[in-house]
């Protein structure tokens, strides 16, 4: 998780998405404030054997498994829909 976390934070996402976590799932949104509304658009990130699942809410609602390392072009595709949400 640390890895994936560095490699999102290398590419920028850090300074343009709210980060969060419940239990081993890293959580990210354009939330202006702690806690999400069901409403809110977000992505979750499991990281497990090598492997991370992918599950959105609110930006088609796409869920898929591939590697963990490097960020895929998948998952930039998926960051950068979150990016074009306003901030709530």
């Amino acid at each position: 998780m640390v890895e994936f976390i560095a490699a999102l934070r290398r590419i920028g996402y850090d300074r343009t998405l709210r980060a969060g976590q419940c239990l081993d799932i890293l959580t990210v949104s354009r939330s202006r404030i702690h806690g999400l509304r069901l409403e809110q658009p977000r992505i979750g990130f499991h990281i497990y054997q090598g492997k991370v699942a992918v599950f959105s809410t609110g930006l088609q609602s796409e869920t898929f498994v591939e590697n963990a390392q490097p960020v895929s072009d998948r998952v930039r595709d998926l960051l950068d829909r979150l990016l074009n949400q306003p901030i709530t």
